[in-house]
């Protein structure tokens, strides 16, 4: 994985430009579904305006929005030759409803959809737009980051981000078969949304659900990490376990509902081996990660070999800091994150992953989940500020 993602990183230094003049640019749709953001909509909105990008739109989707996300985004509104901002009020009904309702009011042939909470680099949609030179390109990934870094947890998945779904995008954009385009930041072809009829709304993840379908359907998904838009991660533990609970359920529902893909190489084989690797990751790489770490040590322990425990633990401690070391040097990120680098492998990755094994036995017991929405805590918009 690492060749994989050097090769990558190497590509990417001497990567696709942008296509030149100003005329020959594509019109781009930027859609951003909010429901009660009135905490984070006015500094998402300024991000927004101030991207470095001539001819664009800016689609606000109100779902409902209990508070004052409306209101607040209603100044934003403007109407100019290149560059508009719509601002659009709907019924409650979910995400997937108001990303689907802004696509279809969309002009551009190229549509980005962000969260509601995402504040994008002012050269982010260029790094993006490159890639669809290739009409092979259904869709591109952008390079999530988390801003607030403040307590353990944040800075945890801070180190996550970077070092964990970072380097497996660039291996996996190496492939073409990116597993997923994030919430953050996703700009697609709009040809291929039409194609395959834009989000579903039966799975609780349906930016993975997306994803996998425009694989399924033969697009090719690459990844670009100069395309950076900063997150505001969860901080406390009952928050991020509920986000990672439903981030598994909701994967393993999109998979689920291909299953019929596992069984059939030879109709599909890209198809195959991108659903067999997001099976694995989801499902059999935690199930295997835990038992590991606890036969393992159980089996050291038992035996009274402490030193052999201690030595594997060291191995992994150091096999993770030059991973993240890596990692912190290609992205250009804080070095301080490579001191977090022994608790992130021996501590964090696997109590996520038990929550990711619980979530599985839930999906599968069919128990049943609602949707929860995490409480903005305008970080970033201090940050923006």
């Amino acid at each position: 994985m690492l060749a994989l993602a050097a090769a990558d990183y190497w590509a990417r230094t001497r990567g696709p430009a942008l296509a030149e003049p100003i005329s020959a640019l594509p019109f781009v749709s930027i859609i951003v579904p909010a429901f009660n953001e009135a905490t984070m909509i006015r500094s998402v909105l300024e991000s927004l305006l101030a991207i470095d990008y001539p001819r664009f739109e800016v689609i606000v989707v109100d779902d409902g929005s209990t508070d004052e996300t409306f209101l607040r985004a209603l100044p934003f509104r403007r109407r100019g030759p290149d560059i508009e901002c719509r601002v659009l009020a709907k019924p409650n009904g979910g995400k997937f409803d108001a990303l689907n309702h802004g696509i279809a009011q969309a002009r551009g042939e190229i549509v980005v959809c962000i969260d509601g909470d995402s504040i994008l680099q002012r050269d982010a949609l260029k790094h993006c737009l490159a890639h669809f030179a290739d009409p092979r390109v259904g869709a591109v990934a952008g390079n999530v980051r988390v801003a607030n870094r403040g307590t353990p947890w944040s800075a945890m998945q801070a180190v996550e981000y970077i070092a964990g779904y970072g380097l497996n995008k660039r291996a996996q954009s190496a492939a073409r078969v990116v597993s997923i385009v994030p919430g953050p930041l996703g700009a697609f072809r709009k040809s291929a949304l039409s194609q395959v009829n834009g989000y579903d709304g039966d799975t609780f993840a349906e930016d993975f659900d997306l994803t996998v379908k425009l694989l399924a359907a033969g697009w090719h998904i690459v990844y670009e990490p100069r395309a950076v838009v900063l997150t505001e991660a969860p901080e406390g533990t009952v928050e991020l376990f509920r986000q990672r609970y439903r981030w598994t359920r909701g994967s393993l529902q999109a998979l689920l509902k291909r299953r019929h893909g596992l069984l059939t190489p030879r109709k599909a084989p890209l198809r195959f081996i991108a659903l067999w690797y997001l099976m694995a990751e989801y499902l059999l790489w935690p199930m295997l990660h835990v038992a590991a770490q606890l036969l393992f040590a159980a089996g050291a322990l038992i035996l009274g070999v402490h030193e052999l425990m201690v030595c594997w633990w060291l191995q992994l401690i150091v096999l993770e800091c030059a991973v993240v070391a890596f990692c912190v040097a290609v992205e250009d990120e804080e070095a301080w994150l490579i001191a977090l680098a022994p608790v992130f492998r021996v501590f964090y990755m696997v109590v996520l992953d038990v929550v990711r094994l619980l979530a599985a036995c839930d999906e599968f017991t069919r128990v049943g989940m609602s949707w929860d929405k995490l409480a903005r805590l305008g970080r970033l918009k201090a940050m923006n500020g």
